[in-house]
């Protein structure tokens, strides 16, 4: 095989690992675009578990508040039962005392359950709203995730048909050169580069802008010999230029 049909029959190759490289890329976008979704739907989920939580908490929280005043009020019953049986103005003073202590505290318990049930009116509001909201979003992100991942499917497809062209392609290709050709593809990404050529003849590495003489790129295009980078050791060659619509 000549020269310029291996380069040929490398670059046909090259071409079909490109539009591999290009739909693997638009797999992973869409992959990050479901993974997104997802996070979207755990993201909202956990956020109304925290309020759920919170309003849960604020009621068992208010449940041994209402609790500690019922047994303050029986305390209070107790000792005002206890009058009856005291002797002298000190004693009664300080029971009295003891009484007026207590409703104090059952006075700002209650005015905790007071801050405690504004509060959980407010959350108990959200959290009704957003079950209903949270379901409907649910429904539409999901919706959003079956279409991406039928996408996805269909990009499988694709991939599937450019392997099948890519074997066919291998087929071709001098097998020393395709040897080489995976060896620098498994290390740049891409085994070939265009010759980047400028008005004065010389050029320049599409791979790794390494500068190339003008006497290497007129080698080149009447195929004397296969040349590659020295710098990246990528396979050069010209690309056709589309000739111009008139």
């Amino acid at each position: 095989m000549k020269e310029a049909q291996i380069l040929e029959t490398l670059v046909t190759l090259q071409k079909i690992d490109s539009d591999i490289l290009n739909v693997d890329a638009q797999k992973i976008e869409l992959q990050e675009k479901i993974k997104a979704f997802k996070d979207r739907i755990a993201s909202n989920a956990a956020e109304f578990t925290s309020k759920k939580t919170r309003l849960d908490d604020s009621r068992k929280k208010r449940a041994q508040i209402e609790m500690e005043i019922k047994s303050k009020q029986t305390e209070i019953k107790n000792k005002e039962g206890q009058s009856d049986a005291i002797k002298t103005n000190a004693a009664f003073k300080a029971l009295q005392g003891e009484i007026d202590s207590i409703k104090k505290a059952i006075t700002a318990c209650e005015d905790n359950i007071i801050k405690l049930m504004e509060e959980e009116e407010s959350v108990a509001a959200w959290v009704k709203a957003q079950e209903s909201d949270m379901k409907d979003e649910e429904a539409k992100i999901n919706s959003g995730i079956k279409a991406v991942e039928s996408e996805l499917a269909s990009k499988d497809g694709i991939i599937a048909g450019y392997r099948k062209s890519r074997d066919e392609a291998v087929a071709n290709v001098d097998k020393v050169w395709y040897e080489r050709y995976e060896r620098i593809r498994k290390r740049k990404g891409l085994a070939l580069a265009p010759i980047n050529e400028d008005a004065t003849g010389a050029g320049m590495c599409g791979g790794c802008k390494f500068t190339i003489r003008p006497q290497s790129i007129i080698e080149l295009k009447k195929h004397l010999a296969i040349m590659t980078c020295e710098n990246c050791a990528r396979i050069w060659y010209i690309e056709e230029k589309k000739e111009e619509k008139k």
